[in-house]
């Protein structure tokens, strides 16, 4: 009995000696009376931009607060505030170079005494190279010279581009660089720029919930020069034996007047010749060597008034581009000019027609065969015409 006391003694004081052994690791880490943490920050939120982030977030109702510290990239990096220098209890920091991936941010409170609230924490990614390269450049649809400046039509801009720029040579062979284009509009002029020459586009982007419009830094040349209309006042022009009526003579398809009914092209209405057909209007441009135009846009204006639907008499026209001279008598010259480079149909219902051959084809000579009209006794009615183009050999 005496011995069974010993033991349960003995092992009573092994149990108090490792109680007290224990106390001793942990009682450094317990704090008399529980730890105080203070309030955690509140309404936290996070704006991204291009390698950047933008944190917002609000102090707690604790007068207690002193300080706040932003952690990230697993508390390897922080910023400190001093809650005494934002009064309004807001706060907003920016947090930049970063690198193209998510961040976990904690921001932390810290009271006078050095007590810390629990983490708050929010994860977010700036947007950085792999969301730039993946937007495609805004395209030029079309550049063209309209009197001494040149004016680009862009397509629609695709998804987050907010502004193109151009850069672009003038007459004075000076480089300009500027005049921005936003994404809702598909138009702007390039002033005094320089024609037959190339133009480069840049654009900047804004994620639609960004903070930032990046520009890419690369600049893109367009597709084809600055096109031009052929001049007018160098150039000549034939027409069929006995298709001109008075004095509406074929150069005034030329004349750069779109919408006075004196100064267009009529065929005959002599009932000899009216209905004879083909009609043909040969232009030689006088354009030879690096000035020979490669064309790429041909404009038909036609009688604008909304009324004048039946008298838009042009029906199925043929356009020929070429070197050798073209004879405006040839009743063969399906056989004789070659390919056309345009063979279109036009409508009775708008007055101004735009057409883009589908191959660019370069020349001197410029033929525009009419082989029908609307109008049964054969008239062809031509108020204005638009060759564009330019000379590739001088383009760049």
């Amino acid at each position: 009995m005496k011995r069974a006391l010993y033991i349960i003694l003995a092992f009573s004081a092994l149990a108090a000696a490792s109680c007290a052994k224990q106390d001793a690791v942990y009682k450094e880490f317990v704090k008399e009376g529980g730890y105080v943490y203070p309030a955690k920050p509140i309404n936290i939120e996070a704006q991204r931009g291009y390698r950047r982030i933008i944190l917002k977030w609000d102090a707690p109702m604790d007068p207690s607060l002193r300080t706040v510290k932003v952690f990230w990239d697993s508390y390897t990096k922080s910023q400190e505030f001093n809650y005494s220098d934002y009064p309004d209890g807001k706060l907003e920091t920016v947090i930049s170079d970063l690198e193209d991936r998510a961040y976990t941010f904690n921001i932390i409170n810290y009271d006078a005494e050095g007590n810390q609230s629990l983490a708050e924490e929010i994860t977010t990614a700036p947007f950085g190279e792999s969301w730039l390269v993946s937007h495609a450049e805004r395209t030029v649809k079309f550049v063209r010279m309209v009197g001494n400046d040149a004016v680009v039509t862009m397509n629609k801009p695709t998804d987050e581009v907010a502004v193109s720029k151009f850069r672009y040579t003038d007459a004075k062979g000076q480089v300009v660089e500027g005049c921005p284009v936003y994404s809702s509009e598909t138009e702007v002029i390039l002033p005094g720029a320089k024609k037959g020459k190339y133009i480069e586009v840049q654009s900047a982007y804004c994620a639609a919930e960004g903070i930032d419009t990046v520009w890419t830094g690369n600049w893109f040349k367009c597709p084809e020069p600055i096109a031009y209309n052929i001049d007018a006042t160098k150039a000549t022009f034939t027409v069929t034996a006995n298709q001109i009526r008075e004095s509406f003579k074929p150069e005034l398809i030329m004349d750069g007047i779109k919408d006075n009914s004196s100064s267009r092209w009529f065929s005959s209405n002599n009932a000899q010749y009216r209905n004879n057909w083909p009609k043909i209007i040969v232009i030689d441009t006088k354009e030879v060597g690096d000035n020979a135009m490669t064309f790429n846009k041909f404009v038909f204006y036609q009688d604008p008034d909304p009324d004048g639907q039946t008298r838009r008499y042009i029906r199925s026209v043929n356009i020929y581009v070429s070197d050798k001279k073209f004879n405006p008598d040839d009743s063969n010259y399906a056989k004789n000019y070659g390919d056309p480079v345009l063979s279109v149909a036009l409508n009775q219902n708008d007055p101004v027609q735009e057409f883009v051959p589908e191959e660019r084809v370069s020349g001197r000579y410029v033929a525009i065969v009419f082989r029908n009209s609307y109008n049964t006794s054969g008239f062809v009615d031509l108020w204005e015409f638009e060759a564009f183009g330019y000379a590739a050999a001088l383009a760049d």
